[in-house]
Parts: structure tokens; sequence; C-alpha cells
């Protein structure tokens, strides 16, 4: 073997066995066994031989065949040194606990995401980057400090001078091994084709290696002597550091360890429940970043609904960042950052036999801060109000994660026991949040869709963008183009719109009956495998004047059953007396909130079709309009009206 491929010496052991290679030339067979023992850090990134990025489905892969990303971290982890290799002799050291993930980027492979690679094969955060985010809260903790501890230019006689600083950062490792289990991580872009931006699903699942939840170490020194109180201040200063997260896309909430502090834009307290994401290997997960995705995507759908495509995604990269080539800001981290704190999280699971899926019940405190200074016509007063409107938008129409476009079955569909489906989101101390994004009436809801339509064309006109449009996505928050009603639900066993995506339309058809339009099973309007609808059904707990949270979770009762009555029946309202229902409990393995058990405002939100839509599309579409404009019958929908 060559001797400029043995890069890493901890790496030289899975290197045995290759054989001489200026041997004869073994048969096709031999070429090929021996081919397959090259680790896959050697391997052409080219199909068949190794592709870390992408996660292959396993129907792609030979029986027993792994993922090349998988089998790369195997080959990592098989040889890594089991003790600390870092030496912590002379050194000043700093324990911080990460809350989620922690992530950063070697920059040496173009094909996959992962760390530093150090002694012994453990991931390392060089100085270097611990030095750059040291300076940043120096300058605005302890600025005269600056040029002795960290170094810079300074004048003299002849001119500036570099003058070297006292610190020296020996940047940053895992505490222990445990940062060994769970290291693949997975991005999988959705938004473009949730929104309607492309006609089909593209991107897929790409595989990122970060360190799930590891306690860092980090070693500093100093070439001079320094008090203990001085030691105290670098120490302060370097929390103060962290504090804005350690590593890359810390703006996403990678790296966060703990409660941000000073000046934020935004932050409520909320809890939710809903189906958790799953790694490749089928773990669950709770992934905090779906926060951060949700509002960036109704961003793109507020700013799409007033102006055109390409000017509401430069405005939603400038604010949130983007890594799109297609945008015109791709590889800006943005201008807002968020971080998931003081969060507990539980997970569980929920289904039937092959059908059950992973769960998460989540109780935590949502904040947003600046990644740096606004420029260019940035109003932080206006930014304010502007990522105010944002949640108030997702918390009114959706929630957060997957599912966010239909209730939690588990709550509003009791009976249902076949998979997750939907999530369930409500605010926590709402005496603290503005008053306008606490939505308690059809009224309070049509205010603030006006209101941030208002906020976003002037976020475009301060930063100089031009107002036009709609954009040509399937969604988009305008009132020519989203439909929205409402209703009141006296508990969560009135949920209405629920039943409707469980039934199909071609069973009253087979019946010599005419087909009900609210029978949405399978149809464009509710979307399927592979397909997004065009509704959003919501339930949005309604507090009394004297509620200020969410009442006690207690038995819940089953939703309405099954089969929907038809037109003739729906015309009339039926009584729904408490005490006739049945109590049933919760499933085995479940976890979840203290659901509101009081009243809710249901809405149903129907976007408008594409314009290469079918005719018989439109035709359900239409049929479906007209029906919920007359009520629903029983269900009594009212439309709601809001304009610019």
């Amino acid at each position: 073997m060559p001797a400029n491929l043995l890069i890493t010496p901890w790496f030289d052991s899975i290197l045995e066995g290759f054989g001489d290679w200026n041997s004869p030339q073994p048969q096709d067979a031999e070429i090929v066994l021996r081919a397959n023992k090259v680790p896959m850090d050697y391997r052409a990134q080219a199909p068949g031989r190794c592709q870390r990025q992408f996660i292959q489905r396993q129907r792609d892969l030979a029986p027993g065949e792994q993922p090349a990303i998988l089998k790369w971290i195997h080959e990592w982890i098989k040889r890594v040194d089991p003790q600390v290799p870092f030496s912590t002799e002379g050194l000043r050291c700093i324990e911080v606990q990460i809350d989620w993930r922690l992530i950063s980027n070697s920059g040496l492979d173009d094909d996959v995401i992962r760390p530093v690679i150090g002694a012994g094969g453990w991931p390392l955060i060089p100085g270097s980057s611990i030095k750059g985010m040291f300076r940043r809260a120096c300058r605005e903790r302890a600025p005269q400090q600056l040029i002795p501890w960290c170094g810079g230019t300074v004048p003299g006689e002849k001119g500036p001078t570099l003058q070297p600083g006292c610190l020296r950062f020996h940047g940053a490792w895992p505490a222990d091994d445990r940062w060994t289990n769970g290291l693949l991580d997975l991005a999988h872009p959705q938004q473009e084709w949730q929104v309607g931006i492309g006609t089909r699903k593209n991107g897929g699942a790409f595989a990122v290696v970060s360190l799930h939840r590891p306690k860092m170490v980090i070693g500093l020194s100093s070439i001079t002597s320094l008090s203990e109180t001085e030691w105290d201040e670098v120490t302060a200063t370097l929390r103060s550091a962290l504090a804005m997260g350690i590593g890359g896309r810390t703006c996403v909430g990678y790296g966060s360890s703990g409660r941000l502090t000073g000046d934020l834009l935004f932050e409520c307290a909320l809890e939710g429940q809903g189906p958790a994401a799953k790694l490749l290997d089928g773990t669950a997960e709770f992934r905090p970043t779906m926060f951060r995705a949700a509002i960036r995507g109704m961003a793109l759908r507020l700013f799409g609904g007033v102006t055109d495509a390409r000017t509401a995604r430069l405005a939603v990269a400038r604010l949130f960042g983007s890594l799109s080539p297609e945008d015109d800001r791709a590889g800006n981290v943005g201008l807002v950052a968020t971080a998931y704190t003081e969060a507990t999280a539980e997970l569980g699971s929920f289904g039937w036999q092959n059908y059950q899926q992973p769960i998460y019940a989540t109780s935590g405190r949502l904040q947003w801060r600046c990644m740096r200074a606004c420029s260019g016509g940035e109003e932080e007063t206006l930014l304010i109000a502007l990522l105010t409107a944002l949640h108030g938008l997702t918390m009114s129409l959706g929630g957060f994660g997957r599912g966010w476009r239909r209730p939690d079955h588990r709550i509003f569909r009791r009976q249902y026991d076949k998979t997750p489906i939907g999530c369930h989101w409500q605010w926590r101390d709402v005496g603290n949040l503005p008053p306008w994004i606490h939505i308690q009436s059809p009224e309070a809801l049509a205010q603030l869709l006006e209101r941030s339509r208002r906020l976003a064309r002037q976020w475009l006109k301060a930063t100089g963008q031009p107002i036009s449009g709609p954009a040509p996505w399937r969604e988009v928050i305008h009132p020519q183009q989203m439909r929205i009603w409402t209703r009141k639900a006296t508990d969560p066993a009135d949920a209405e719109a629920v039943a409707w995506f469980h039934n199909s339309p071609e069973g009253r058809q087979d019946a010599g009956q005419q087909s009900d339009p609210c029978n949405l099973k399978r149809t464009i309007l509710a979307g399927q495998m592979n397909q997004v609808g065009l509704i959003w059904n919501r339930l949005l707990p309604l507090l009394d004047a004297s509620d200020t949270t969410p009442q006690p979770t207690r038995a819940q009762p089953p939703a309405n059953p099954l089969a929907r009555p038809g037109p003739a029946a729906r015309a009339r309202p039926m009584a729904r007396p408490a005490a006739a229902r049945q109590q049933t409990e919760p499933p085995r393995g479940s976890v979840s909130i203290a659901a509101h058990q009081g009243a809710y405002l249901e809405s149903l939100v129907l976007h408008s079709l594409l314009a290469d839509a079918r005719p018989q599309a439109r035709q359900l579409h239409a049929s479906f309009v007209a029906e919920m404009n007359r009520g629903a019958g029983a269900a009594h929908f009212t439309p709601l009206q809001w304009a610019d």
C-alpha cells in the first residue's frame, strides 16, 4: 500500500488484509472482493463505490448491504481510541452540555458534512473557531480586553503593527466517548415541494454527521500570568459566546447550550405533540429544527402573497438564510437565529401492529435573536413585529413539524388507532404573548392575516424590494387564493373536519347516491402519498376570560363516527350530550401534553388550484367551496372575511 494513503495512524489497521497490490493480476471475483475491502474514506465518490451524501433506499441495496454513510461511520468508530486522547494539563477547561446536536464541517469532503477528526479519531472543533466565537463576544462584553486577550492591530511609531494576544485557544472536544452514539444526522428539505414552488417532489434525504447531545470540553491557556479575577472574566466572556451557539448552523438550533440571554427579538412558551422524526436506523428523534423550518415556510407563503416569486425567495433568504443555489443569497446564514430552550421532550409510540410509529410530546421556550446588526433598511422594530406575526400565523393555522396540516387524531379522533396523524400545539404563558397573536375569535384571525400582509409589505419597502405578486405557487397567503372557514367546537369530540379525510367519495357513488364533496379521502384536496393536498385543518384552543393556561389532561371521548352523514342528514344539527360519550384510555406507549379540554376554534384553509389542474379537480374544488359556503350542513362553518 503506498505510504501516502496512510493519512491517519488510527485508521491504519482498517487497511489490513488488502494483500500486495504488486502481486499477479487476480480474477474478476477476487478484484471485486478486494475492492469491497477498501474503506469508504478512500473510495471514489461515484455510484456503486461510495456516495456518502445520499441515503440509499433499502430496495436499491444488495441484501445485507448498508448505505455508504453508515459503513463509513462504522469504520470510523470501530478504530476510535476508547480513552480521551486530549490532555488538559496546564489548561483552563470549561465544560458545556449541548442541548441537542453539534455540527461542524471539516471542509475536507465535498460530499458530506462531518467534523474535523483529531487525535485518536476523536472529533475536534479547532481552536481558531473557538477564538472567533470568543472575539465576537469580547467586542460586546469587554472591548478594552480584545487586544490584550486576542491580539490585533495597534498603532506604532512606524505605522500599525500586529500585536499577539495572551490567550491560546486549544479547541473543543467531547468529554467522554458517548459522542460515538447517534452520529448520523439527516437533512430532508421539502419546503419548496410543500409550498408548491416545484411541480414534483425534489431533493431527498442527505446525510450529515453531527454529535448528539455531547458534553464538550474547551481548553484555554495564557502565555502570561493572569489573576483569578481576570480568568473569571475570560470564562464569563467565553460562556457569553457559547450562549450564542457553538459549531455550525447555530441559526437553526445546532450547538445551543441553554437559554439565550441578552437582547431577544421574540420569545414564546409553547407545548405540542405529534409524529417524531426517525433516523436511518429507525431510531426516533425529536428535532428542534422544525421550529425554524415552520416559521421560514410561513414567511415564504406570506411574502409570496405580496410580491413575485424571486423577490419572495430573496426576502426569506435575507431573513433566515439559504443554501439553495437558486437563491440570490445562497450561502447566507440569515439575519435571525432561533433556539428551543428550557425544553423537555418525551418520545413514545402510537399505532396498531405494523403501523406503529414514534411520537413526541414537548414543552419549551422558543427564542429568536439577531445574528448580525440590522443594515440596508432593516428595522429592528419592524423585524420584531414580523416575527411575531409569523408565529401567530403558524400557531393559528397549522403547527410545527410532521403532520402540521392536520389535527392530532389522538386528541380529536380517539377511535383512530392505525398510525399517528397530525399534530397539536398550544401556547403556554399566554399572558406574556402580544395580544394580537393570541387568536380567540374569527375576527381576530382575520385581523392577524391582514396585519401580517401589511407588515410583509412594510418590510419589503424598508429593504428596497418591489411589491407585486402574488407568486404563482400553490400555497400563498392572499385573500383571493386562500379561502378560510371557521366554526366553534365545544370540545375535542366536536371536531368536525377530521373525519372528512377518512371518508372516500367512491362509497356513496357506489350506492347510487350523489358523492358528498366533503368526503376527501385520496382526493386532490386532501392529498395522498407524494402529493401535497390543498387543505389545512386546525383546532386552536379557546380559553375562557379567566383562563391563562390550557386545562389539565383528562380521558378524552371518541370523535364523530367514521361514516359521515349525507347532505340531507347534515342539514339538521345533532345534539352532542357530553354524558353520553364513552371514555377511552390513552394508547399504550403514548406520550402527550396536557391538551386543552374546552372549546376550540376549528379552521379549514383551502388553497387555489394551480393553472394546469384537470377539469375533474376543478369541479371537485368548486363543489367543495360551494358546500363550505353553505356551512357544510350541521358543521356550521362560516367563511372568514378578510382582505388587504
